[in-house]
């Protein structure tokens, strides 16, 4: 009986400590791929024309219900973080604008939208789920990646886009 507890307890303290580590990974990738779109308008967006800015990119489809329930979180980061040099780029997986405008608009989402309709940059990217989302230095090198939903406006996701203002802000 004695052992039985003791397994359990060891096994609630793993599973604890594997629920604590964080969802954010470094990339480990040596290139950071390169990402150029076409906004809801048309308009190209590239990637290498935001150096010396911090970019979240977020990848993301309308029919998934864990990237519905992010994207209020990467609009409050992109607000709380005004007048900074950080821009949140939401990248949309396999859609057109014909259906993603309209979900935006319902959504009050404003964020920079980007269509991957042919889903070549997710490949590049490396992206095998949705949502996923990198974290890119200033100087145009992707330094982060999360799979999975998170809340971008608060706690470590918050600190991690800080940190790398702040490194940018000293010349790194």
């Amino acid at each position: 009986m004695l052992f039985a507890q003791a397994v359990a307890v060891a096994m609630v303290a793993l599973a604890t400590a594997a629920a604590a580590e964080s969802q954010i990974k470094p990339w480990t990738a040596a290139v950071t791929p390169k990402l150029a779109l076409a906004d809801l308008a048309g308009a190209r967006m590239d990637l290498s024309d935001m150096r010396g800015r911090v970019v979240v990119v977020n990848f993301w489809a309308t029919w998934c219900a864990p990237c519905k329930d992010e994207l209020p979180s990467l609009q409050r980061l992109r607000d709380k973080l005004a007048g900074q040099p950080v821009e949140v780029i939401i990248v949309n997986y396999g859609e057109f604008a014909q259906r993603v405008r309209p979900f935006l608009e319902k959504e009050k989402i404003a964020l920079k939208a980007l269509l991957d309709t042919q889903k070549e940059a997710a490949r590049d990217w490396g992206v095998g789920g949705l949502p996923m989302t990198f974290i890119v230095d200033a100087q145009g090198r992707a330094r982060y990646r999360v799979f999975g939903e998170l809340d971008w406006s608060t706690g470590e996701p918050l600190r991690l886009v800080e940190e790398l203002v702040a490194e940018a802000s000293r010349g790194h």
